[in-house]
């Protein structure tokens, strides 16, 4: 929520093309506008998020980050730029006179802190007029230029995490009878939570169940009094999500009476899985399919990570598109959110010419 001097440069795009803006209600950042067609018809709506993360830029390229510990280091700046291109070709083609109903420009802040989604949603960019369908793009380091993946039932993850907090009688190692031992406790806690996705679920559903963290102590003589496990679930379908939550709960609450100690759970559900739409990725399929060919179109497996696109999806048909954006005759220059990641620009015109297609075979099917 931070992203001051990118909202102004989009905003004077936006402003340069004499395209009508959205005033994005109790938002300072963030832009939105919209192209009317002549006719009246359904509303497409395409999202790019703009946001950067804390790190400090070690590419060494010219336009490298210039602001200390703020680097486009998950290529955010990438998708705005091709967003800002369909919007430029759809203003040079007078595109608002050829089609029957709506385009929307959104242009997003903080989908890193997984907020400026919900944000948006709340300052109506969804509504007046309502969006029938919302498309986005996102570069991928592991894909090379010219090639995209499309997703099938989920792009990405239901993202929770968990907080165990335990507390007991602390002591001298050497009689551990005299204490309650965290250790032992949470040792337990763990494993049971292993058991959970192997024996509570049903081996065709996905999950993930990981304790990240486990502090307990700092003394090999000492048995501590407080102990804490932090850890993230991931999953897909939300009967899942609710089973692992309650399967969690009541191993805590079975650790706490045997072992006679008290044991605080805290579940904080994160960003919802993103859903994608059939006919949404189909239209991105057709699309590409005009400027790729078919071998470098490729059908992605989910992603466990959270993406608070997730939101706009789960009240909106969505199309979720993966572009390439490593040159074709080299590894990739580093991961998402490294210090070193970057993006190849051959990868601008690709993204763009496949979302512009996209808009047309829309408006043409509509």
């Amino acid at each position: 929520m931070k992203e001051q001097k990118t909202t102004a440069l989009i905003k004077s795009v936006i402003a340069e093309l004499g395209v009508e803006q959205i005033q994005l209600q109790r938002m300072e950042v963030g832009a939105a506008c919209i192209i009317r067609g002549k006719k009246p018809g359904p509303t497409l709506a395409l999202r790019a998020d703009m946001d950067a993360l804390p790190l400090e830029e070690k590419t060494g390229l010219d336009y490298a980050s210039k602001i200390p510990f703020t680097m486009h280091a998950c290529g955010h700046d990438l998708n705005t730029t091709i967003l800002i291109g369909v919007l430029q070709q759809m203003v040079e083609r007078r595109i608002d006179e050829h089609i029957a109903g709506n385009i929307k420009f959104l242009f997003q802040p903080a989908e890193e802190t997984l907020e400026g989604a919900r944000l948006m949603i709340d300052a109506q960019v969804l509504q007046n007029p309502k969006v029938d369908m919302i498309l986005m793009s996102h570069g991928d380091p592991d894909l090379k230029v010219g090639q995209i993946g499309l997703f099938s039932e989920f792009s990405h993850a239901n993202s929770d995490t968990f907080i165990i907090e335990m507390k007991g009688t602390g002591g001298h190692a050497a009689r551990p009878y005299e204490t309650q031992d965290l250790v032992l406790t949470g040792s337990y806690i763990i494993t049971m939570f292993q058991s959970i996705i192997s024996r509570n679920l049903d081996a065709r559903d996905i999950a993930v169940l990981s304790v990240s963290s486990f502090n307990a102590g700092n003394a090999p003589n000492i048995i501590p009094s407080t102990a804490r496990l932090t850890g993230t679930v991931r999953t897909l379908a939300d009967n899942v999500q609710e089973i692992i939550q309650n399967r969690m709960q009541e191993i805590c609450a079975s650790a706490a009476s045997a072992f006679h100690l008290e044991v605080s759970f805290q579940y904080k559900r994160g960003t919802p899985s993103c859903k994608v739409d059939d006919h949404a990725e189909a239209l991105l399929l057709g699309a590409a399919s005009k400027y790729i060919q078919r071998k470098d179109i490729f059908d992605l497996k989910t992603r466990m990570g959270g993406e608070d696109f997730a939101y706009f999806s789960r009240l909106v048909p969505a199309g979720v598109m993966r572009l390439g954006v490593t040159p074709p005759d080299s590894k990739k220059y580093g991961s998402t959110h490294s210090s070193t990641f970057r993006a190849d620009m051959n990868a601008i015109p690709v993204g763009v010419k496949i979302l512009c297609q996209a808009v047309e075979d829309y408006f043409k099917c509509n």
